[in-house]
């Protein structure tokens, strides 16, 4: 039988070997988890991954600020004008 400390060091190798292909953590998350990983071990193998390399938490950081910023000048709100501005432009 496959002890729990087996099964991350697994995950940790999977996620790892994956990631220098190219594959995103995200990607990967739910590759595991339609594979029938516990979400638990899961996680537990991605902290690893994040410990041993920094620069993955640092991507997941930039793309969080570019959706914030996206999210803000989206939101500014427009110009209003009355209806015959608008009709005649």
């Amino acid at each position: 039988m496959v002890s729990n400390e087996d099964s991350i060091t697994a995950l940790v190798s999977y996620i790892e070997r994956n990631m220098k292909k190219g594959y995103k953590i995200e990607g990967l998350r739910w590759a595991l988890i339609n594979q029938k990983h516990s979400k638990s071990e899961i996680d537990k193998a991605i902290k690893i991954v994040e410990a041993r390399t920094p620069s993955v938490k640092k991507e997941d950081e930039r793309k969080e600020e570019i959706r914030e910023a996206t999210r803000e000048q989206l939101i500014e709100p427009e110009e209003k004008r009355g209806f015959w501005s608008r009709l005649l432009g």
